[in-house]
This record gives structure tokens, C-alpha cells and sequence, in this order.
């Protein structure tokens, strides 16, 4: 009877332990994601506000302040792209 007690206290204690190793490893994975996520969005918002910087230029605008663009989300920048653009496309014509 106590051995019968002492591997279900173990079997027990082995099932926690593998739970909590598992969910430590599901952490690291989806703050990996998070972070790479980060990384890619923040790298495409670095290249949007070189492009709208050098956009600018060509139209000879004023360049916008770098950290006040930095501000902005992606899709606000990416908006402010496509108008400098189509400035670009119509001063063209």
C-alpha cells in the first residue's frame, strides 16, 4: 500500500512537472513570434519613413521630422506613401 502511494505521489509529481515544462516552452515560442513580429514591423516602418523622406525630396517638400513619423502605425505611414506618390504620378503628366 505505501509503495502503491509513493508512484502515485511521483506519477503525480512527473505529470506537473512535464505540464509545466511544456508550458514554459509554449511561452518562449509565442514570445519568439511576438518578437520577430516586432522586428518585421518595425523594419518595414524604418523603410516606409526612408521612402516617404526621399518621396518628399523628389517633390521638394519640407522632410518630415523621422521621429514624428516614427509615431505613426503602418497603415498611417503607408497612406502618407501612396498620397506622396500619386503627387509624384501627377506633377508627371
Amino acid at each position: 500500500m505505501y509503495d502503491s502511494r509513493e508512484k502515485a505521489i511521483r506519477d503525480q509529481q512527473w505529470a506537473l512537472n512535464a505540464s509545466r515544462n511544456e508550458g514554459i516552452a509554449e511561452g518562449e515560442i509565442k514570445g519568439e513570434i511576438k518578437g520577430e513580429i516586432k522586428g518585421e514591423i518595425k523594419g518595414e516602418i524604418k523603410g516606409e519613413i526612408r521612402l516617404i523622406r526621399r518621396l518628399e525630396e523628389i517633390l521638394q517638400l519640407p522632410t518630415s521630422n523621422e521621429s514624428t513619423l516614427a509615431g505613426k502605425s503602418l497603415e498611417e505611414l503607408q497612406l502618407i506613401t501612396v498620397t506622396l506618390r500619386s503627387k509624384i504620378r501627377s506633377r508627371n503628366i
